[in-house]
């Protein structure tokens, strides 16, 4: 006799129960700046990652903050935006409201919400380089749902 068992996860064979994939990139942005680095020193380049790129971690979607009870009622979607734009370009810091909806977490299932790092390029001719990048990086794949 054959008996099969329907599975949504090796987590259901252990405990019958789901689980959640958390994404935290915010200890890839110095193993990244220092692999750029160990790059543009064995090629020679005087250029450092911050001479070429600006980066920094932020909430996965700009919603995130938004909902966040630390978010200012007035910060709109737009403004949030722009305010990412303008750290990234260091013309400004990061405020601590968004640090701390950064470190806020969920009240449903206390976790943080998931972060991803944002890349540009300094000069265009990086771009693509800055696209590979974040396409390597956001590359690890998972599917997973929580039910309960």
């Amino acid at each position: 006799m054959m008996i099969k068992l329907k599975l949504h996860s090796n987590v259901d064979l252990i405990t019958n129960s789901s689980t959640v994939i958390f994404t935290y990139q915010e200890s890839s942005l110095q193993p990244l700046r220092d692999m750029v680095n160990e790059m543009l020193k064995i090629f020679d380049r005087k250029e450092t990652f911050d001479d070429i790129f600006s980066a920094d971690v932020f909430l996965e979607s700009t919603y995130n903050y938004l909902e966040s009870n630390n978010c200012p009622t007035d910060v709109d979607k737009k403004e949030l935006e722009l305010l990412i734009d303008k750290i990234l370009k260091k013309e400004i810091e990061k405020p601590e409201w968004m640090k701390a909806c950064e470190e806020e977490e969920d009240s449903y299932d206390y976790y943080q919400k998931s972060t991803q790092v944002y890349l540009i390029a300094r000069n265009e001719k990086y771009s693509e380089l800055a696209n590979k990048i974040l396409k390597f990086l956001n590359s690890p794949n998972h599917e997973a749902t929580r039910d309960g």
